[in-house]
């Protein structure tokens, strides 16, 4: 499995517009980050989680010129804003129709954003996006081609967000509670990849404090932090989360297991 972190950094991106902040200002190039988005090759299968507003240029950074499968999180604009660069995907695969994995709610909102990918409009210029949407059930499986990915959710304020995981690898993003059954999925989760906004409280987000607890209690192997805000400097956190098997995430980051 190969995975590539897109993009680590929250609904602004980091750094923040307008912000003087000394992680906004920062020369680290691992305080400069896009919204959050992951590629994940599995057994042969190549998804893409998330389709953000820097997804044309994460995209082009990576090298990531095809794929077989789209999964979303849910629809926030800084999760699928970035969704019609989608269509030069189909461009380069000679225009091959893509699955898009969402559950219900998600869909109301997707469809109703991007309501011409789905009427039969006369030609546009530069096409659109040419995409086969599956509804996802709370817990189902999606299956593509014999591969298996695993599905869960979980809440980000009152909204329901879906998680996947892929083998031993489980993605959450944007969580504030997670349900009892969904702790059993996450149960031998060896990579635990899980958002982090902050070190203070959230009513939407889970902290850092929060991501140490939940670890302690699933005992991953390793966990990578994204969504993070620009509270967090990246070389602080390393240090503070130094000992505990949980590293910080940034753009570009390519994890081989």
């Amino acid at each position: 499995m190969t995975i590539k972190f897109l993009g680590t950094g929250t609904s602004t991106g980091v750094p923040v517009i307008g912000c003087k902040c000394s992680v906004c200002l920062s020369d680290n190039p691992k305080n400069k980050r896009t919204r959050t988005s992951t590629f994940v090759e599995y057994q042969g299968k190549k998804f893409i989680i998330d389709t953000t507003p820097d997804f044309r240029q994460q995209a082009i950074s990576n090298g990531i010129f095809e794929v077989d499968g789209i999964l979303i999180t849910h629809s926030h604009a800084d999760h699928i804003n970035g969704f019609d660069d989608v269509r030069q995907l189909n461009f380069a695969m000679n225009w091959k129709i893509i699955p898009v994995f969402m559950n219900r709610t998600s869909y109301w909102e997707f469809q109703s954003r991007f309501d011409y990918i789905f009427k039969d409009l006369p030609q546009l210029a530069g096409g659109k996006p040419l995409v086969r949407v599956y509804i996802v059930e709370d817990y189902d499986d999606i299956v593509l081609d014999g591969v298996r990915v695993k599905t869960f959710f979980y809440y980000h304020g009152n909204i329901k967000v879906n998680g996947y995981r892929f083998g031993s690898m489980s993605y959450l993003t944007d969580v504030s509670f997670i349900p009892g059954r969904t702790l059993e999925v996450l149960k031998g989760t060896e990579i635990l990849i899980i958002s982090a906004l902050r070190y203070l409280p959230h009513s939407t987000h889970y902290t850092v404090s929060e991501v140490i607890n939940l670890t302690r209690l699933l005992k991953p192997k390793v966990t990578y932090l994204i969504h993070m805000g620009h509270e967090i400097d990246y070389d602080e956190i390393l240090g503070y989360l130094k000992g505990l098997n949980i590293i910080p995430a940034y753009d570009g980051l390519v994890v081989e297991v």
